[in-house]
């Protein structure tokens, strides 16, 4: 057991840690968003009161290859509920099944579906916010744009704000680790995702910030000072074009001293780290 981490919202016990959700009473599992097995989304509610809900929208990492909407990726999110907030999880398709950007294409049609129905779910309309974390922070990330890919953006949520942590914002530096173990093996992943032999518009169309120019939602960017994956260096180019577009409160890159990447220790699961992640979101509420 990671010291910290509520016992009874997280199971270490297999290989894959995955957050328990048994004390929360209100919620909805596996709702269909489209017609492919993994196309789902589980909805958890606060304790109290009956909506509509802000909502935050949780969107896995696991390299778009793996990992699921109720694994250890939920968990930060759980404090939400203790603060008013619904939690929509979100799973997509994985590769190698299908290739970039089929995932962004199912979390867009999530938005699509949550925005739409969002009066039958209790969910407040005006007011939703991204959680992404790894891949998913990419995901998130191209969906507080504006300006989507191939005009994937339609849905009718307004986005408040949106929360990456260690995203994988360019998918072309995968294979570009300074380790040579770790390089070959995102070489493998980027193959995986994309294909033996991606295209370099591919490749960039995959990078949220080819998008910034048409505007995106207030972002909160959170990374490890040690992330051996994505190098913190990467994340301080992104950082000083977001700041630039989002002067003020609604830009945060909160840089987490000694931590790795998300799931390679305790530091994204610490409350506090994903406290003044939820401060931030309610700062963009609308009223």
């Amino acid at each position: 057991m990671i010291e910290g981490v509520n016992p009874a919202w997280m199971d270490f016990s297999g290989s894959m840690p995955q957050a328990k959700t048994e004390h929360v009473t209100k919620k909805m599992l596996d709702i269909p968003y489209g017609p492919h097995k993994l196309q789902t989304l589980d909805i958890y509610y606060p304790e109290n009161g009956e909506g509509p809900f802000p909502v935050i929208v949780n969107v896995h990492g696991g390299g778009f290859t793996h990992c699921d909407k109720r694994d250890f990726h939920l968990y930060p999110t759980l404090f939400a509920l203790e603060r008013g907030f619904a939690v929509a999880a979100v799973n997509y398709r994985l590769s190698p099944k299908v290739r970039y950007p089929a995932h962004l294409a199912d979390v867009m049609r999530a938005l699509n579906f949550l925005g739409e129905h969002a009066e039958e779910y209790r969910l407040d309309a005006q007011n939703a916010f991204l959680w992404g974390t790894s891949a998913g922070g990419n995901l998130v990330l191209h969906a507080g744009c504006v300006e989507g890919m191939n005009g994937l953006i339609k849905h009718t949520l307004r986005i408040g704000a949106v929360a990456a942590l260690c995203p994988a914002a360019d998918l072309e530096k995968l294979s570009k680790a300074p380790n040579l173990r770790i390089a070959f093996a995102l070489f493998l992943l980027r193959s995986a995702i994309f294909g033996p032999f991606p295209s370099k518009a591919a490749l960039e169309n995959s990078k949220p910030e080819s998008f910034f120019s048409g505007g995106i939602a207030p972002v909160y960017l959170q990374h490890g000072e040690n992330d051996p994956v994505i190098p913190l260096q990467q994340m301080r180019a992104l950082a000083g074009k977001l700041s630039v577009l989002l002067p003020g409160e609604d830009f945060v890159f909160d840089v987490i001293a000694g931590a790795r990447h998300a799931g390679d220790g305790p530091d994204y699961f610490m409350p506090e780290h994903i406290l003044p992640i939820l401060a931030f979101f309610e700062r963009h509420i609308k009223a």
